[in-house]
């Protein structure tokens, strides 16, 4: 095994900053309300609603990676 310490180190450092700028980004805020901001508007949503909506985003996600059909095998007709 062979490990590059410099690399590690910025990797770290960049790892570090990162947290830093999601603590920036994400703060709390009314308690049941998750509030969105965009770069021209402000949406709020229950909580529930913002809960839904992830669970919605990630089962289309899974969805549009999961093939929903088959390719059918042409079986010979027993003619000849």
């Amino acid at each position: 095994m062979e490990i590059d310490l410099e690399r590690t180190k910025r990797a770290i450092a960049q790892f570090g900053a990162a947290v830093d700028e999601i603590r920036r980004a994400v703060r709390p805020g009314r308690a049941g309300v998750v509030r969105v901001n965009t770069d021209d508007r402000v949406i709020e949503l229950p909580l529930t609603w913002a809960a839904a909506a992830f669970a919605a985003l990630a089962v289309a996600t899974i969805l549009s990676s999961v093939p929903l059909r088959r390719e059918r095998e042409e079986e010979p007709l027993g003619i000849g």
